[in-house]
């Protein structure tokens, strides 16, 4: 214990002069007043000299440092695996009743010299021990990091982690645990030996696909100790076998993928079935197959290319569309089209309208049904019937006759991204023949490209875009898209740069954007261990976004079972929580009422189910052993857990520590001076009283 102020103790024989200048000032000639005694008045003076000096002693803020010292038990960190891997093979009974008990009492143990902190790890960290070994994930290394993150320093003294060595996420656990500096115990769980089974490992396949395309699905194959067995693979909907294929295992084990194609002909999210065909003796069949579900669209938007006649443009155009997945892509000419207008998301002009052909009725359905037009000039093109077709740009003083201008790009566009290396390709690609004229951007209109003929830049656009309202439309001012794609295999060695382009407009003009009121939004996709969260959103005839009225929406999952709920209000949305739901595929349908309209959307989700832990049942030692050898710990097996005990005991540096710290009190917060001052100030008045001078 020390003393110590905040200002210095010089002035401490400052404070006691004080004290005694008040004193002397109160008491210099009491004894010739009240006839006092010299001892009476040496003693009162006392008092008050004492209680002014320590009074004054306190406006130094003096404080009492004390050092506190204080024993820590060593913390050791007790994890056990909660995965389902464990009750797939080995002795699960013992698991279940004995090895509990046994881990239990391991830590009854280690309380009474250590601070024992247990955990259940699986998909994610837990406090506590759970032995209902549900966790559908094992991530070990997120174990070692939590340690890390929670107790890491000279406290922690050692990690006890058991399981069967098997983990299917996350990192590999074993510079995770070298990194905490302690000794890692590890108990080596499940079952070792390598029994014949067949594995679908895993199955690769496309999310999402369009009817009547085929796709392609991948299983890969485990066999282990069935090598010269003739196995099949296939894939069933609806319990129905629609594709198969036969193997041999030619050794053992063998891994193999067998690529499978699968035509979509039913539209909507649909359910296939992988699966391996059964043998004898197989240590688990539930390893034998998965489910996949595969978004079977029936929305492919149609891009019809209507041109005045056979062009090398329009075979260009085609072959960079017949590329992007989810279009389809139909020429025409204008002298025979007998087609709809409106049966196309897009049209694609080319040197059209013209004097040539008389396509007026075409024109007048695309304004009428806000059709979008990408209109590419030519010689042959009718400037006015383009400028009443309103493509984003205004042309006067058009010629038949030509000027070549190669591609300017333009730094400020933003409708859509065009990356740096594709802008310099576009500029370097060979000129466009553009009819001579003047064209002016319209309201609204922005320019992808200006004309750049020879090194002078202009002012005049050579690819031009204009979103307007519903109907969005564009316009390339020249003929000859088809070098760009020429020169672009040239230079680059492929058609990259040229599609990418192609892709982006069309995707950008033939957006369908969503006018509908009340929308449901959510992933296509949960995991069974998640919860599944919706979101809703409202518009009144305004399109502004309102909340007022319930909403209500019914999962049904493939049983046919209805799930009834309602969204919560949140912001100026919804939002619903369903929490987690059983594996499937649920098609819901949601309905509101605003003003006195009935609103109704629907939709379908698919929960996933969690299949890693069935994959492998074989435990992988060598990993704790490893972890055990690296750290300096012990690996035991779930009969000999009381080793760690001993382990642990010969661990010199897993010991209480002692800790020493200073610890600072205010000496004015000190009730016993409060107290002494106190009686010193009643002693001088008993005994001023008592002399009669009160």
């Amino acid at each position: 214990m020390s003393l110590t102020t905040s200002y210095s103790l010089w002035l401490l024989p400052l404070c006691f002069a004080l004290g005694v200048l008040c004193a002397w000032l109160l008491y210099r000639q009491t004894p010739e007043k009240h006839g006092w005694s010299t001892s009476l008045q040496w003693m009162l003076a006392s008092a008050r000299a004492l209680v002014i000096a320590t009074l004054a002693f306190f406006l130094l803020e003096p404080m009492v440092r004390v050092f506190l010292r204080e024993v820590r038990k060593p913390v050791i960190v007790l994890a056990h695996d909660g995965s389902s891997s464990l009750t797939a093979a080995g002795d699960t009974a013992a698991l279940r009743s004995s090895y509990q008990q046994a881990l239990k009492g391991l830590s009854d143990k280690l309380g009474d010299s250590y601070e024992v902190r247990s955990f259940t790890y699986g998909s994610a960290v837990k406090d506590g021990l759970d032995f209902s070994q549900q966790e559908a994930q094992t991530d070990i290394d997120q174990v070692f990091r939590a340690a890390y993150d929670r107790f890491a320093g000279p406290d922690l003294g050692a990690v006890i982690i058991d399981g069967d060595g098997i983990f299917n996420r996350g990192r590999d656990p074993q510079l995770a645990a070298e990194r905490l500096g302690v000794p890692v115990f590890t108990i080596a769980l499940g079952d070792t030996i390598v029994r014949p089974d067949l594995v679908l490992r895993n199955v690769d396949h496309n999310r999402i696909t369009y009817l009547g395309n085929e796709f392609p699905v991948v299983a890969r194959v485990e066999a282990r100790h069935f090598k010269g067995e003739r196995i099949r693979v296939s894939i069933a909907r609806d319990g129905k076998e629609v594709l198969g294929k036969d193997l041999v295992v030619s050794t053992d084990p063998m891994i193999t993928e067998v690529p499978l194609m699968v035509k979509a002909d039913a539209a909507g999210l649909q359910r296939y079935t992988v699966r391996i065909s059964e043998r004898n003796g197989e240590a688990s069949l539930v390893n034998n197959s998965q489910t996949v579900y595969i978004d079977v669209l029936d929305d492919r938007q149609k891009v019809l290319i209507l041109a005045l006649g056979p062009h090398p443009d329009v075979a260009a155009l085609r072959e960079s569309m017949n590329g992007l997945d989810g279009y389809s892509t139909e020429v025409a000419y204008a002298s025979t089209f007998q087609g709809k207008p409106e049966d196309f998301d897009l049209i694609v002009l080319h040197q059209l309208p013209s004097g040539y052909a008389a396509i007026q009725p075409v024109l007048t359905r695309i304004l009428e049904r806000k059709i979008p037009t990408w209109t590419i000039l030519g010689q042959n093109t009718d400037f006015n019937q383009v400028n009443a077709l309103g493509g984003g740009l205004e042309i006067t003083s058009g010629q038949r006759m030509v000027n070549d201008a190669q591609g300017g790009m333009n730094p400020d566009f933003a409708l859509f991204t065009v990356e740096p290396e594709e802008a310099r390709a576009f500029e370097r690609f060979p000129p466009l023949q553009v009819p001579i004229g003047t064209y002016e951007l319209g309201r609204g209109a922005t320019a992808l490209m200006f004309q750049k003929v020879g090194v002078v830049r202009t002012n005049y656009p050579l690819m031009a875009i204009q979103p307007q309202g519903e109907r969005h439309s564009a316009i390339t001012c020249g003929e000859g898209l088809w070098r760009w794609r020429l020169a672009d295999m040239q230079m680059y060695s492929s058609h990259a740069h040229f599609d990418k382009l192609v892709h982006k407009m069309v995707a950008y003009l033939a957006l369908k954007q969503d006018k509908s009121r009340f929308r449901v939004r959510h992933p296509q996709e949960f995991s069974q261990n998640e919860p599944v969260i919706l979101d809703a959103e409202l518009y009144n005839a305004s399109y502004e976004a309102v909340n007022t009225p319930e909403v209500a929406i019914v999962l049904k999952d493939e049983e046919g079972k209805d799930l009834a709920y309602a969204f919560s209000r949140i912001g100026n949305g919804y939002k619903l929580e369903a929490g987690s739901l059983p594996p499937g595929r649920y098609t819901y349908t949601a309905n509101t009422t605003l003003d006195g309209e009935r609103l109704s959307t629907k939709g379908e989700l698919l929960v996933r189910a969690m299949i890693a832990e069935q994959m492998s049942t074989v435990a992988d030692h060598a990993l704790w052993a490893g972890i055990a050898a690296k750290t300096q710990g012990v690996m035991v097996h779930a009969n000999d857990v009381d080793r760690i005990l001993e382990a642990i005991a010969t661990k010199k540096a897993i010991v209480p520590r002692s800790y020493a710290h200073a610890s600072f009190n205010d000496l004015i917060g000190l009730r016993w001076l409060f107290f002494l001052l106190l009686a010193l100030l009643t002693l001088e008045w008993a005994l001023r009283r008592r002399s009669g001078t009160y």
